[in-house]
């Protein structure tokens, strides 16, 4: 079973131009910290053995990271409602029972830093290249991340202990695979001749939880979710027509779409 769109995203995900990203975080409880799909788990978790067992570049630590990612560990298994005590690194542990990858964000020296992680399902992304780096590092491939810069490290700042947030993000991919790797940007070339069978709507739902015990420290989630663009165009066509048209061209070009996000708009608003 694939969780209902509305369901993973009860909230508007696309915006109107003009562009700007937003932080567009919510509150959210701890009872839906993490979302379960007892369909889809075992294949998730799965690919996750897999990718650790090949060495795949997702499990990265920092010396100091320890306290956080034992917290983290008892989170998860207090949120499973069972004991999580396997042999291994206590992140590992726990991301090995639940859909989500897992980061660590510690403030050192005055500023967030990824102090640890297990990402399996990256989009695009290479976890040892970002660990040990501040949000704004993190973030420098990002085009125009400066602008909102300043109000994630303000909110992360402001997060008290044991409060939650969350936040969605959005991409549109050619390729089913939970993980996309950096230098394959798995996105066409052009757009497909049938672009609700074979584009998916790829989103991150990602919750960001700040923690109790050790000082300045937070989680992030993310959990991947995948539609065919068919199964999700009644709930986001004109909305996602709109953001795409919308989108400047460096943003474009970051989110692999400049090469045919027109011919999509035009698709989803019924004249392609």
């Amino acid at each position: 079973m694939v969780l209902p769109f509305a369901e993973v995203v009860p909230t508007t995900l696309f915006h109107a131009e003009p562009f700007r990203w937003r932080v567009a975080s919510r509150a959210l409880t701890s009872d839906a910290w993490l979302q379960f799909d007892p369909d889809d788990l075992p294949g998730d978790l799965a690919e996750k053995e897999r990718l650790l067992a090949a060495g795949a570049d997702a499990l990265v630590t920092t010396p100091g990271s320890e306290a956080a990612c034992e917290e983290v560990r008892e989170l998860v298994a207090a949120a499973l409602g069972e004991e999580l005590d396997d042999a291994g690194h206590p992140l590992e542990v726990a991301a090995r029972r639940i859909h989500e990858d897992l980061v660590v964000m510690e403030r050192r020296n005055g500023a967030w830093v990824m102090t640890a992680g297990v990402v399996c399902f990256p989009t695009r992304w290479r976890p040892s290249e970002k660990i040990g780096r501040t949000m704004a590092a993190i973030h420098e491939p990002v085009p125009r991340y400066d602008d909102i810069a300043t109000a994630v490290d303000r909110f992360f700042d402001r997060l008290q202990p044991g409060r939650l947030a969350w936040r969605a993000n959005w991409s549109v991919v050619g390729d089913a695979a939970l993980r996309l790797e950096a230098d394959d940007r798995q996105a066409p070339r052009s757009l497909p001749a049938d672009p609700d069978r074979d584009l998916l709507l790829r989103v991150e739902r990602q919750t960001v939880r700040r923690l109790e015990r050790t000082s300045d420290a937070l989680v992030f989630t993310v959990r991947i979710h995948r539609w065919p663009l068919g199964e999700v165009l009644g709930e986001i066509d004109q909305a996602l027509a709109v953001e795409l048209r919308a989108l400047p061209v460096d943003v474009a070009t970051y989110k692999n779409l400049d090469h045919w996000r027109h011919e999509l708009a035009a698709h989803l608003d019924g004249g392609g």
